[in-house]
């Protein structure tokens, strides 16, 4: 099931949205959704440098920032590679005395195009994951070829993404996920 996703997340990268996408936003402001593709990024070979998150527990929020550089200079922050953010929602089945069961819990599906270098280890999402409250688990596919990979934000329930690409910091995805449903 999971390579599916890896495989519909990277064609629909190379191919074009099933779904129209939209300009990746420069902005930090909060608008919430629960649906929606996301371009954002240049078409230049570049590393993951690091994953990290913040709990904001007044404004109920995690804040989690992938930090690029560029792939010959090494220099943090300068660019990110092309990417595509999607949302996928929880797959939900109705039970017949009330209530819902989940099938599939909600993601953040993360494909980038063009990475030489990925430093995410599995210990290192793991660790982050353990820490969060409102993701489950945090995956980092191999490269399928020439450096499209795919990352996967399994979320522990179906809550809402604001994600920005700075404009001061072009090397970074900032993906806000809210406790608020």
């Amino acid at each position: 099931m999971q390579l599916t996703v890896i495989i519909l997340a990277l064609s629909s990268l190379a191919l074009g949205a099933i779904a129209p996408s939209m300009s990746i936003p420069r902005d930090a402001s909060r608008r919430y959704l629960s649906d929606g593709i996301f371009d954002g990024g240049k078409a230049v070979r570049a590393n993951i440098e690091g994953l990290r998150f913040s709990k904001h527990k007044r404004e109920k929020f995690e804040r989690w920032v992938f930090d690029f550089s560029d792939a010959t200079t090494q220099t943090i922050g300068s660019v990110a590679p092309q990417f595509r953010i999607r949302y996928v929602k929880a797959g939900k089945m109705a039970k017949p005395e009330g209530g819902h069961v989940t099938l599939e819990p909600a993601k953040i599906i993360i494909s980038l195009k063009g990475v030489s270098k990925n430093l995410l280890t599995r210990p290192m999402l793991e660790k982050l994951a353990q820490k969060s409250n409102l993701v489950k688990e945090v995956i980092s596919y191999p490269p399928i070829e020439d450096g499209d990979l795919a990352i996967e934000m399994i979320l522990k329930d179906s809550y809402p993404f604001y994600s920005h690409q700075p404009l001061t910091h072009e090397g970074r995805l900032v993906i806000d996920i809210s406790e608020n449903s």
